[in-house]
């Protein structure tokens, strides 16, 4: 009832609808919140009828998205607050007049700069902020929520959890308390975060992963934000052995950046991601989607931990893993 309460008084921003905007407005809309404006002032593109379900079956290609699929979204929960913004969105993700009238913002897409200039605005506005993309088999999701605390019942261990503890190098234990009949502990669990600028040059990744755990991470981790260095332009202009050897060259960059072996990215893995860079594919993005709402909602229920503050998804391995950037 207390997670009800507090869905459906929060106003959330969504940019971009493709193809995982549309998987996190579904579940957010079916999950009862409040109040939810999305942002867009794309046209309907061929690629967008793959990925992006609520585009009407006709032929639309041409017309801007929002005012397309407003009404069948609504048609999930006509409960929930919904409005559109088709203005530009460079422009949007500056104004702190616009912004401020949310209490969370999700962005998806955006590019590197984009990214780091909405997290400016949202920071200086204290807003917490998700940031997510799909490319193919691969996808992510960033966050800076900047302070966050949570208070869940845990199983009596061995020995009683101390106020203190740090948990991973952002998550610290800072309240314990017994319950009634002193077989269960209330921990109260707060999360500090990182801007999204210091993603790029983090140094933590050695702190947290052994050698062979460093070995064993996922070539989607160097690919991703080797993407975030080549534009989806420069790609689409590129013939296949060229985007293969710009992969290359720039996820050795981005190895030797965050200390990880250059032996992690294969041939294999660059091969696929470079066919699939920038690209929409629906069960990645149903996955991403559902692990952004879900998260979202423990959010704001102040019951579990969120994600703090780097989740990589490998639909190749089969693996979602989060690292502490």
């Amino acid at each position: 009832m207390a997670t009800q309460l507090r869905l459906r008084s929060a106003k959330i921003l969504v940019i971009n609808l493709g193809a995982a905007g549309t998987e996190v407005v579904k579940n957010l809309v079916l999950g009862g919140i409040n109040s939810l404006e999305i942002l867009d002032d794309s046209s309907v593109v061929e690629d967008d009828f793959s990925s992006q379900f609520f585009l009407p079956n006709e032929n639309v290609v041409g017309k801007l998205k929002l005012p397309l699929v407003i009404d069948r979204i609504k048609d999930l929960n006509n409960r929930v607050n919904l409005s559109i913004n088709t203005h530009n969105i460079s422009e949007s993700i500056l104004s702190e007049g616009y912004l401020s009238k949310f209490d969370l913002v999700i962005a998806t897409e955006l590019k590197k700069d984009e990214m780091i200039q909405l997290n400016e605005v949202t920071r200086k506005l204290n807003i917490p902020l998700y940031v997510s993309g799909v490319h193919g088999m691969l996808g992510y999701i960033f966050t800076d929520l900047i302070k966050h605390e949570s208070t869940s019942e845990k199983d009596l261990g061995n020995q009683p959890r101390e106020t203190g503890t740090k948990l991973s190098p952002s998550k610290t234990i800072t309240k314990v308390e017994l319950n009634s009949t002193k077989d269960k502990e209330l921990v109260t669990v707060s999360d500090e975060f990182v801007e999204l600028q210091h993603f790029f040059v983090s140094k933590n990744l050695p702190t947290q992963l052994n050698r062979r755990q460093m070995k064993r991470l996922s070539a989607a981790f160097p690919l991703i934000f080797s993407l975030f260095e080549c534009k989806k332009e420069q790609l689409e202009n590129m013939k296949t052995e060229e985007i293969v050897a710009l992969l290359r060259d720039t996820s050795n960059r981005i190895c030797d950046l965050f200390g990880i072996p250059q032996t992690v990215v294969t041939d294999s893995s660059i091969e696929a991601v470079s066919q699939q860079a920038y690209t929409e594919f629906t069960p990645s993005a149903a996955i991403l989607g559902g692990a952004l709402a879900q998260d979202v909602i423990q959010f704001l229920s102040g019951k579990e931990s969120p994600i703090n503050n780097c989740l990589i998804l490998d639909a190749f391995r089969s693996e979602i893993s989060i690292y502490v950037l």
